[in-house]
C-alpha cells in the first residue's frame, strides 16, 4: 500500500472528496458531482463553510487536525456531521494537504463504529471480538481503501507540476512520483528507489549538494517540528537523466514520515535575470566612461547608481543621496521650489503626448554640494521590465547665462531704440512746430507784403502785375508744401486731439491721396494712452497704410481700435493680393520689421497673417498701463 495515500474505511458509494480552502474553511468543490454531503446536494454545499456541517466537538477536532502545531497527524479522524436533511451521524475522515493547494477532506460513514454499537446494544456480556458479519464489512472496507487510494493517485497524476513523495526516516524510499516528474527529469520510480540514488543522479558536485542540503535540512526541521506548515522555496540546479540541467524552486510539506515535494522550473527566469544583470554591468561600465551625469533610482526610490560625471558635476556621491527623496531635498533645498519641481514633473507625465513615450525632458536650477547653483536639463526615462528610473543630466548653465545675456542685450538695444525713437519724435515735433510757426509765419508776412505791393502798382504795368501774380502763386504753393512737410513730420492733431482723432485723420488723408476706401472705427470709451503708445500705434498705422498703397493693390482697408480685457487692440485688414509670410521672412522687409519693433518697444504683441489672393490681416495688442492722473502729469 502506498503510504503517501490517506486511508478510508467504508463503502465506495459513500466516499466523497471535499476540497476546502485552508484559511477560511469554505467548500470550493465536491467529487463526485452527484455526491451529497450528509444529505445536502454537492452544488448547494459549494461556497459554504465546512464548519456549518459539523457538531461543536467535531469543529475542534478538525481545527486541531489541520493545525500547524499538530505534530501527531492521525490517518483517520471521526467527525460528527449534522444538517436539516438527516440526523447527526459520525463519519471516518482523513485529510490530505499539498503546498499551495486546498486541503482535501475524504469522508465515509463509519461502518466499523456502527457495527460496534450494534454489538454492544444486543449483549453487553458478549466478547468484543469481531463477528463474521463484521469481518465481511472489514473486507469491504479494505477494498474501499484501495479504490480510494487509486482515485487519489489518478488525481495526483493529472496535476501539471512535478510531485514526489519519499520517507523522512531511513531507508528514505520514494513511495510516489507523478508522470510530470518523469516528463521533466526523465527519472522513473524504478530509477529512484531511495533518496541516495536521487542525490547521486541529480547532484554531480558534492560541495554544491552540501550547500543545498544545509538549507534543505533547516527548512525540514522547521516544517517537521510544526514551526511552518510548508517550506520556503529552496533554489537548486538539478541534472536530468539526459544530462541537461534545470534550475528549480523546490518546496515541500510533510506528515509524520512522508515528505511531499513540488518543483517549479525557474531556468528561463534565472536566464533572464542573468542577462539583465549582464546588461546592467555593461551599462555601468559604459556610464562610468561617459562625460554626461547619470543617476539611476529603483522603483522604490532607492539610489542604485551614480557615475563619476554625476559626482563631478554636483558633488553628491551615492552615500550622500541614498534615496530619490534625499536627492530632491538636497538638490532643491527651498521647499517651495522643490514642491514646484515635483508638481511640474507630475503634471508633465500626465500630458497626453507622453502616454506613448517613456522620456520626460525638463529644466531646473539645482543646488550642488558646495552651495553653487547650476541650470540642468534633465532627461528622465523609465526602464522597461525592471522599472528603474534613469536620470541623465545636461549642464546648461553656460547656455542659460548666454541666453540671459542675449535677452538683456536685446532689452538694452530695445530700450536704446525706444529712447532714440522718442528723441526722434521730439525732434520731429520741434521741427514741425518750427516750420509751422516760424517759417509759416514768415511766409504769411511775405504774402501780405506782396499783396500791399500789388495794390500800389499802376494798371498799365501789366508785366510787373503778372510777375507779382506768379510770385503770389509760388508763395501759396510754398506755404502748402510747408504745411504738408510739418504735418508729415508730426501731425499736430496727434498732440492736440489724441490718437483716435489722429488715426481718423490719417485714414481720410490716405483715402484722399490714394483713392483706396479706408474705414476706421474706434470702439473705445474715453481711450487713454501714454505718449509712447500714441506715437508707436500712429506710426504703425501709417506704415501699414503705406504698405497697402505700395504693394497690396487693395480696394478697401478696414481698421478697428478696441479693448480686450486689459489690452488695447488695433486690427488692420485689407482685401489686397496678400503674400506668403514664409517667403517674406527671407527678405529685408524693413517696414514689417519696423512695425514689429515699435510694438515691442511698448511691450506689445505684433501678428501678421496673409494668404496670396486673400489679403492681409495685422493685429497689434498693447497693455493698458496708464491712468488719467499719469496722462495729466505728462
Amino acid at each position: 500500500m502506498d503510504k503517501s495515500m490517506p486511508v478510508i474505511n467504508n463503502r465506495s458509494d459513500d466516499v466523497i472528496l471535499v476540497s476546502i480552502e485552508k484559511s477560511s474553511g469554505v467548500i470550493n468543490g465536491i467529487w463526485p458531482k452527484e455526491a451529497r454531503l450528509h444529505g445536502v446536494a454537492g452544488k448547494r454545499c459549494v461556497g459554504k463553510k465546512i464548519q456549518s456541517f459539523l457538531m461543536p466537538g467535531s469543529k475542534a477536532v478538525l481545527k486541531n487536525a489541520i493545525s500547524k502545531k499538530n505534530k501527531q497527524t492521525e490517518a483517520i479522524i471521526q467527525l460528527e456531521f449534522c444538517s436539516k436533511k438527516l440526523p447527526e451521524a459520525t463519519y471516518d475522515c482523513s485529510i490530505w494537504q499539498v503546498r499551495k493547494q486546498p486541503l482535501v477532506l475524504m469522508i465515509h460513514k463509519s461502518v466499523r463504529h456502527a457495527a460496534v454499537n450494534a454489538s454492544h446494544s444486543s449483549s453487553q456480556s458478549q466478547s468484543h471480538m469481531p463477528q463474521p458479519g463484521d469481518l465481511i464489512e472489514w473486507g469491504k472496507a479494505e477494498q474501499l481503501v484501495l479504490a480510494t487510494e487509486n482515485k487519489c493517485r489518478r488525481i495526483l497524476e493529472k496535476i501539471t507540476m512535478p510531485i514526489a513523495v519519499y520517507e523522512v526516516h531511513d531507508p528514505k524510499r520514494f513511495v510516489f512520483i507523478n508522470p510530470k516528474f518523469t516528463e521533466w527529469f526523465g527519472y522513473t520510480i524504478e530509477d529512484l528507489p531511495d533518496i541516495d540514488h536521487w542525490r547521486r543522479a541529480a547532484y554531480k558536485d558534492e560541495a554544491y549538494f552540501q550547500q543545498v542540503l544545509k538549507v534543505w535540512r533547516a527548512e525540514l526541521e522547521k516544517v517537521y517540528n510544526g514551526e511552518k506548515k510548508e517550506s520556503s522555496p529552496v533554489e537548486a540546479s538539478i541534472y536530468c537523466k539526459d544530462g541537461s540541467v534545470k534550475e528549480l524552486e523546490i518546496s515541500f510539506t510533510t506528515t509524520e514520515n512522508l515528505l511531499y515535494v513540488t518543483f517549479n522550473d525557474i531556468t528561463e527566469k534565472n536566464r533572464f535575470i542573468r542577462a539583465l544583470h549582464e546588461k546592467e554591468k555593461n551599462f555601468r561600465n559604459i556610464s562610468e566612461q561617459l562625460p554626461i551625469p547619470i543617476c539611476v533610482f529603483s522603483d522604490k526610490g532607492e539610489t542604485r547608481f551614480v557615475n563619476n560625471a554625476f559626482i563631478d558635476t554636483f558633488g553628491y556621491t551615492k552615500e550622500d543621496i541614498p534615496t530619490r527623496k534625499e536627492w530632491l531635498n538636497k538638490a532643491y533645498p527651498d521647499e517651495n521650489y522643490r514642491n514646484m519641481v515635483i508638481t511640474a514633473r507630475e503634471q508633465a507625465t500626465k500630458r497626453p503626448a507622453l502616454k506613448t513615450k517613456t522620456t520626460l525632458l525638463c529644466q531646473f536650477e539645482v543646488t550642488c554640494k558646495d552651495g553653487s547653483k547650476k541650470h540642468i536639463e534633465f532627461s528622465i526615462s523609465i526602464g522597461l521590465g525592471n522599472k528603474n528610473l534613469y536620470v541623465v543630466a545636461n549642464d546648461v548653465t553656460g547656455k542659460v547665462k548666454a541666453e540671459q545675456d542675449l535677452k538683456e542685450s536685446h532689452r538694452q538695444l530695445r530700450e536704446l531704440s525706444s529712447y532714440l525713437e522718442n528723441i526722434r519724435e521730439e525732434e520731429r515735433k520741434h521741427i514741425s512746430r518750427e516750420i509751422h510757426d516760424e517759417l509759416g509765419q514768415q511766409l504769411t508776412l511775405l504774402k501780405l507784403d506782396l499783396m500791399q505791393m500789388s495794390k500800389k502798382l499802376n494798371p498799365e504795368e501789366k508785366e510787373m502785375i503778372e510777375k507779382m501774380k506768379q510770385a503770389d502763386q509760388l508763395l501759396a504753393e510754398t506755404m502748402k508744401s510747408v504745411r504738408k512737410i510739418a504735418t508729415q513730420l508730426r501731425p499736430s492733431i496727434l498732440d492736440n486731439l489724441g490718437l483716435v482723432s489722429a488715426l481718423e485723420w490719417q485714414s481720410r488723408e490716405f483715402e484722399k491721396n490714394f483713392g483706396i476706401h479706408c474705414v476706421f472705427e474706434s470702439l473705445l470709451y474715453e481711450p487713454q494712452f501714454s505718449a509712447k503708445q500714441s506715437n508707436a500705434l500712429f506710426r504703425i498705422y501709417q506704415e501699414a497704410l503705406t504698405n497697402v498703397a505700395r504693394h497690396a493693390g487693395a480696394t478697401r482697408v478696414d481698421a478697428v481700435l478696441s479693448q480686450e480685457e486689459n489690452r488695447i487692440v488695433l486690427e488692420i485688414r485689407d482685401d489686397g493680393k496678400g503674400f506668403n509670410p514664409n517667403e517674406m521672412a527671407h527678405k529685408k522687409t524693413l517696414g514689417l520689421k519696423g512695425m514689429q519693433e515699435r510694438a515691442l518697444m511698448i511691450d506689445g504683441d505684433f501678428q501678421i497673417e496673409s494668404t496670396p489672393g486673400k489679403g492681409t490681416y495685422i493685429l497689434i495688442s498693447i497693455p493698458i498701463l496708464i491712468t488719467n492722473q499719469e496722462i495729466t502729469q505728462q
